[in-house]
């Protein structure tokens, strides 16, 4: 886009062996062509016939925002002056007459260039959110879609990742005999990658259950199945068969413990039973507890995510934070005070970001 006919023949020999030039001799000619075809390139003067070539670098930029501008010109006097209304335009470069041939070139490869591999970027970005966007599905798919209410229980929860996708899971599930089960697990860590090792600890959980959902067989099950956990990679656990009869039996490896919020009155806590799910730990001793819950009587499961939330002060909201949360709620609905004490847990950050997924499942004997 130069005004000057030789100018525009010179360049036109410099560039056209290389690339695809069209010329143009004014501001009006070079956005009709650009209204034509999106270049990837424009070189234009500064002083043009019917126009400001700062002002057409801008128009340019805006209308077509991929297409980089190298401004030229002739004159000498004050050089930082156009540079700085070049930089300030968005121009690519500034360019002053006379240049070299291998300067043009150069700069114009270089410009392309960029805008290759910048394209590259975004299309290797779009894949990854992409991915991301199927493993954020993937992970909700693990979670119930709805409350279960079956064998005199009611077992309802929510799920909080701290990115896109985590490493928590939660299943509420009515078995042939008429019993239920509840699970919740947290996979250290969070992302892409602990939501892959979820994915495969609730397949692992599920096939367990399925061939015997009483916790002693499922935890034998579950400890010798989880051979795909990498040496550093770890997961806590905790287990529960819910009886049509109240009783309660669960195992609970390395979890925070669960807590038993009783009708008659006060908090007990059901403490690890064993260690982490780990495969250094695959031979170490586990034991199996029960109890016996009545009517009203509550069951809090909690990911570490919850207890562990930091507020501005650096202060942990820590177990004793929830059982506050749970005597609050503990007329509510379990929907109601799942809510509360998501927004204590919140509350509690005071707006810093959740450093860990947060996972809250309620059960209550009707």
């Amino acid at each position: 886009m130069d005004d000057d006919p030789g100018m525009r023949r010179a360049m036109d020999r410099i560039l056209a062996p290389l690339y695809d030039v069209t010329m143009a001799d004014g501001a009006v000619q070079a956005l009709d062509r650009l209204a034509e075809d999106p270049f990837e390139v424009a070189l234009v003067d500064i002083r043009l016939g019917d126009g400001d070539g700062y002002a057409l670098c801008g128009e340019i930029r805006r209308r077509s925002p991929e297409t980089d501008v190298i401004l030229i010109t002739g004159s000498m006097s004050q050089p930082d002056e156009k540079l700085y209304r070049s930089l300030e335009g968005d121009a690519f470069y500034f360019l002053f007459k006379p240049f070299e041939r291998r300067v043009l070139r150069a700069l114009v490869e270089r410009c392309l260039r960029l805008q290759r591999e910048r394209r590259a970027k975004e299309e290797y970005a779009a894949a990854l959110a992409e991915d991301l966007e199927r493993a954020k599905h993937f992970q909700h798919s693990l979670q119930p879609s709805a409350p279960l209410e079956a064998a005199g229980w009611r077992i309802e929860g929510l799920f909080l990742p701290c990115d896109a996708v985590g490493g928590d899971f939660w299943m509420a599930l009515l078995e042939r005999d008429g019993s239920a089960v509840v699970a919740l697990a947290d996979i250290v860590g969070h992302g892409v990658s602990a939501a892959m090792y979820a994915g495969m600890l609730r397949s692992t959980l599920d096939a367990a259950r399925r061939s015997d959902p009483m916790p002693d067989k499922v935890q034998k099950a579950l400890v010798q199945g989880i051979d795909f956990f990498e040496a550093s990679r770890f997961a806590s656990l905790f287990y529960g068969h819910l009886g049509v009869d109240g009783e309660v039996g669960y195992f609970s490896a390395g979890h925070p413990p669960g807590l038993w919020v009783k009708a008659k009155g006060g908090i007990e806590e059901l403490a690890s039973t064993g260690l982490l799910l780990m495969n250094v730990f695959r031979t170490q001793s586990r034991t199996v507890e029960t109890r016996t819950f009545v009517p009203g009587d509550r069951l809090f499961l909690y990911s570490d995510g919850a207890s562990e939330a930091m507020s501005p002060a650096q202060e942990e909201l820590g177990v004793e934070g929830l059982t506050e949360a749970l005597k609050e709620t503990r007329r509510s609905s379990l929907a109601d005070a799942l809510e509360t004490i998501r927004a204590r847990i919140l509350a509690h950050a005071a707006g810093r970001p959740i450093e860990d997924d947060v996972t809250l499942v309620l059960v209550e004997r009707l």
